[in-house]
């Protein structure tokens, strides 16, 4: 029976897909299209969920408070044909809102297939794509905005970022693997964090008088990060695609030569927060005062605390206090099963973006108490990385997931 029900949701759902790609082009007709994909088809199939659900309740030992209880409750038929119409009536729920909040905004109606395309075969994807293309005229103005501000940095920080997609792609086409993790997931993660770097150094840059951006000091800043990150990036995605490790590798002079070079790249280069912050405290004084608290205390923050938690990772010979190698949490890849160093070293080097990013917050309040209420989060913030680094050497995970 449950085949049938599978079948018949299958056989509903699809040509609605159909109607509602063509949609963009049908003119007047394109309403009755919407009231069909958006309404009456994902209602219907909200109602066999129901049934489903209600027939087949409760499941012995399944529910949603566990990664096993789910899998318990999806082992059932009843429930993943419910699982199944759950998916098929809010996708074709969010199609229809991208089709038509993509045509109420003006936006490319050829654009909005693809997005079509991903929300039919992975959902959540193609919502994720329709709210990038909608932010595209903001990250066209961001740029334009980043580019003024600081150039070099901009430009580098754009490159790096970009160049996720072609290490994504490798990501998805190679299978090789390093102590258990993609060879690309460090590679990516590196550049990730080198181009946000450069970014926000970029942006407060831009905080400052025209005269002083082009001081020594501050060229020099730009030309130390510039070369210093250009490095690490250039070093650990060819040690990636290598298959080998870029990090306490010395099983040649060749390698561990470069593992020293990468250590003394990496103080220097996030040592580049160290005059940004100095020349914000001296001269930045059009920058509402929560703002400039927040970024002068999240660039020292990310010297002492992020280059802190680098040296003491390298001083431990690595990253792991105690726990399992290899099990990890999603994405991040952090020690599920003992401490990891790197946490803290990761709330250290974000300090550049969130501290600054709360005080502006706050100063946009215009709140009397912004001033002492971002000076208490800085405090707070750098209990918290304190915090991470004691839990890691006291060989606690983050999240015990195993």
């Amino acid at each position: 029976m449950f085949e049938e029900v599978f079948d018949a949701g299958g056989a509903l759902a699809l040509p609605a897909w159909v109607a509602l790609a063509a949609s963009p082009w049908l003119g007047r007709w394109r309403a009755a299209v919407w009231v069909a994909t958006g309404r009456a088809i994902p209602l219907a199939l909200a109602a066999v969920y129901v049934a489903l659900v209600l027939a087949s309740w409760p499941v012995p030992g399944g529910g949603y408070g566990s990664l096993g209880a789910v899998q318990a409750l999806f082992g059932h038929p009843g429930m993943l044909t419910a699982g199944w119409y759950h998916f098929l009536a809010f996708d074709l729920f969010v199609g229809t809102w991208i089709v038509r909040e993509g045509l109420r905004l003006g936006l490319p109606r050829p654009l909005l297939a693809p997005c079509l395309a991903l929300a039919f075969w992975f959902g959540p994807a193609g919502l994720l794509a329709f709210c990038g293309l909608r932010a595209a005229p903001w990250g066209v103005r961001a740029a334009r905005l980043l580019l003024h501000r600081q150039r070099l940095l901009a430009m580098f920080g754009m490159a790096l970022l970009a160049a996720l997609l072609p290490a994504a792609v490798a990501a998805w086409l190679d299978p090789r693997t390093l102590a258990g993790v993609d060879v690309w997931a460090k590679p990516m993660k590196f550049m990730a964090a080198i181009g946000l770097f450069a970014l926000t150094l970029a942006w407060l840059i831009g905080e400052l008088p025209q005269a002083r951006r082009q001081s020594r000091l501050l060229r020099a800043t730009v030309w130390t990060a510039l070369a210093t990150g250009g490095f690490e990036a250039v070093y650990i995605t060819w040690q990636g695609a290598l298959g080998q490790a870029s990090h306490f590798n010395t099983d040649t002079p060749f390698h561990a030569a470069m593992f020293v070079l990468m250590g003394i790249a990496a103080l220097l280069f996030t040592g580049t927060a160290l005059p940004v912050a100095h020349q914000l405290w001296r001269h930045a004084h059009g920058m509402a005062p929560a703002y400039r608290l927040g970024a002068i205390a999240g660039l020292a923050l990310t010297f002492v605390a992020g280059a802190g938690a680098g040296v003491a990772i390298s001083m431990h010979g690595g990253p792991l206090v105690g726990g399992v190698a290899g099990q990890g949490l999603p994405v991040v890849g952090w020690s599920a099963t003992g401490g990891d160093l790197r946490v803290a070293h990761f709330l250290g080097v974000h300090a550049q973006q969130m501290l600054p990013l709360a005080g502006y917050l706050l100063a946009r309040t215009g709140w009397r108490g912004a001033v002492p209420a971002m000076a208490l989060g800085c405090v707070a913030y750098a209990g918290l990385v304190a915090l991470a680094l004691a839990q890691a050497y006291a060989g606690v995970p983050l999240l015990p997931l195993y």
